[in-house]
């Protein structure tokens, strides 16, 4: 028979080797995050947008490397293909030069004619999603603003767009990431530590904060509140 001591050890030894094997929630975990909300679109997800054209991500700030800018590409596309709101397919940067006779077009420009219409004809995309990166600070404390656009190619209107900057220095912003981490983490250790170090895990947090505010494809059983109008960029597009 094990002594009762012996087996109070055991236990606690169990539970700190199961607290190691996960991430746990901290003291600054406590206390209000950051909610993005700089949005405006539709209620609903368009039934008749089933694919989206994802263009390679455009420097805005004047100030990044085409080699950073790129980067942002595949954490773009990944935050994406979670929200399984369509089939999101990536126009490599050669691609679009091109199409367009540049490597990235921005979000908050007027449509060059028959954009639309020649990214309907080669992907099958029934939209297109910009995405402009407007300030990235890649060392602490860590800084990402950025605004997108989602343009059906059918008729140039704007389904929905975002218009957002998170600065981790902001603690509601910081707390903000470091949950989305150890929600989204599996594995030992306390996957929130050096998030706020980390330019690309930040940009995982900060883009798939944007992507939970894309339409809904099915209504909720309460009511639909309107989305607050974004206020930076135009809404019209070229037909």
């Amino acid at each position: 028979m094990i002594p009762a001591a012996l087996l109070r050890l055991l236990s606690a030894g169990a539970l700190l080797l199961a607290a190691g094997c996960s991430s746990v929630p901290t003291r600054d975990d406590f206390g209000p995050v950051y909610e993005p909300a700089n949005f405006r679109g539709a209620a609903l997800w368009p039934e008749s947008i089933r694919r989206v054209a994802v263009l390679p991500t455009h420097d805005a700030s004047g100030s990044l490397s085409p080699e950073f800018t790129a980067r942002y590409d595949s954490i773009w596309r990944g935050a994406l293909d979670r929200t399984h709101r369509a089939e999101f397919i990536s126009v490599p940067r050669p691609t679009a030069q091109t199409w367009f006779g540049k490597p990235t077009l921005a979000a908050s420009d007027l449509l060059p004619n028959g954009l639309l219409g020649r990214v309907a004809r080669e992907t099958g995309a029934q939209a297109v999603l910009f995405l402009d990166i407007t300030q990235s600070k890649s060392y602490p404390p860590l800084v990402l603003s950025f605004r997108t656009r989602l343009i059906d190619t059918t008729t140039g209107e704007t389904v929905w767009m975002a218009d957002e900057i998170f600065d981790s220095a902001h603690v509601p912003t910081a707390r903000a990431a470091r949950r989305h981490a150890r929600a989204n983490s599996n594995g030992p250790g306390d996957h929130g530590h050096g998030l706020l170090q980390s330019p690309t895990r930040f940009a995982d947090y900060a883009f798939q904060a944007i992507t939970t505010l894309l339409p809904p494809r099915t209504a909720p059983a309460e009511n639909i509140s309107p989305a607050q109008p974004a206020t930076q960029f135009p809404v019209r597009a070229d037909r």
